[in-house]
């Protein structure tokens, strides 16, 4: 081709795939909630990426459930017992252990908290035992001391949810840690111990405190595989009560009429394939495309579904490195506030508020609030929609292993 042709060709113009999904554009759950054709409140119950309070919708965990009775029966025998469930972000955590207390019996006295502040310091790990317990005045002035007074309750199984919070990975953070769990291993000849953790944490507090050895049973809540999970979201779907129609578009589901909505011909193997794409198997990511990808249809209370597009996370891996090492901590952490950031970043309190603007306006972080006994700081967490994406990018570029 000659010089004077190229010279003459027009510039090329940059465009966006028509199937592919941006994150920066996905709407909020809320907002899925309020358009003109979402689900009507009465069916919502079914869909919302909320934990179960029973066995009713629960897939794939009896098993986990049977372990967990044993295991109550083995406390309950004499013998020391200590749980941790270790699973990734939205696998049902929460959800398995709201099952396995439905089956206590009533008479059993249970505490249960979720840890929603990071125990950076000794007096902080004396507080929250203090509060578990509702440990009257005279306090325990040292760790002895809250030991032997936790040994004379009455016999209990307690609950702990957010077993990330115990390790901050900074000059100090490791005492902390170290304490919190000296006292969880002296405190299990009386106590029933149920913990629940995010697995990148945990993996980090392995490394740094071989936490395992402080549980007499480490059990993994991996994801649903794409059968089970795809037989969870059946499930809901059959007991929302509404005929559901499986279409190729939104366009395609505008033009389906009610007579149509028992018809599959593939659509349905379609629909879950790209949700179980975007999602990583994720069960709470699952349901989030299930509703952004759905039409309801009020004067047939006919459900439409369509597969998602292709959800585009390539624009992670050319962010600048401070925000991806940000994601990397934040991942490794469970959650991460202003404070802690700076701390771990060693930055000023405008740049790490610009880093996690930044995140958030992008969608890859939500923020949390977190109260403090003095005001209320700011603490994000990786949204539960891009977890496994995001996850899996820091993975490739080594610095999440």
């Amino acid at each position: 081709m000659r010089l004077r042709e190229i010279l003459r060709r027009e510039p090329a113009v940059e465009t966006t795939s028509k199937g592919t999904l941006q994150v920066s554009a996905l709407p909020t759950l809320e907002q899925i909630l309020k358009r003109a054709d979402g689900l009507p409140e009465d069916r919502r119950s079914f869909f919302l990426p909320l934990p179960l309070e029973d066995e009713e919708l629960l897939v794939g965990r009896s098993e986990l459930l049977e372990q967990l009775d044993r295991a109550m029966e083995n406390w309950q025998n004499g013998r020391l017992t200590s749980v941790a469930l270790v699973g990734p972000q939205g696998c049902g955590k929460t959800s398995v252990i709201n099952c396995f207390l439905r089956r206590q019996s009533e008479d059993r006295e249970i505490l249960r908290c979720e840890m929603r502040r990071r125990l950076w310091s000794e007096g902080l790990v004396l507080e929250f035992f203090c509060r578990l317990f509702h440990v009257d005045d005279p306090l325990p002035d040292d760790v002895e001391s809250l030991i032997a007074r936790l040994l004379k309750y009455e016999s209990r199984l307690i609950v702990l949810e957010g077993a990330h919070n115990i390790l901050l990975r900074v000059i100090g953070g490791r005492k902390a840690a170290e304490i919190f769990l000296y006292v969880l291993l002296c405190t299990r000849k009386r106590h029933f111990w149920l913990f629940t953790c995010r697995r990148l944490p945990w993996n980090d507090m392995e490394r740094y405190l071989e936490v395992s050895r402080h549980f007499s049973h480490v059990w993994a809540i991996d994801s649903l595989t794409e059968d089970q999970l795809r037989d969870a979201l059946d499930l809901r779907l059959v007991k929302s009560g509404l005929p559901v129609a499986f279409c190729r578009s939104r366009i395609e589901s505008e033009q389906r009429s009610q007579a149509e909505a028992g018809e599959k011909e593939g659509r349905d193997d379609a629909f879950f394939s790209a949700v179980f794409a975007n999602s990583g198997v994720n069960f709470s990511a699952a349901l989030y495309f299930l509703l952004l990808c759905s039409r309801y249809e009020a004067h047939t209370r006919t459900l439409f579904l369509w597969p998602p597009d292709h959800l585009d996370m390539g624009f992670i891996k050319e962010m600048d490195h401070l925000y991806l090492l940000t994601l990397a901590e934040l991942a490794g952490h469970g959650v991460l506030s202003v404070k802690e950031h700076e701390r771990i970043f060693r930055t000023s309190s405008i740049r790490t508020r610009t880093v996690f603007e930044y995140l958030e306006q992008s969608r890859l972080v939500e923020p949390l609030i977190v109260e403090n006994d003095d005001d209320e700081e700011k603490t994000y967490d990786l949204s539960p929609v891009i977890h496994h994406a995001v996850t899996l990018a820091l993975e490739q570029r080594n610095l999440l292993y």
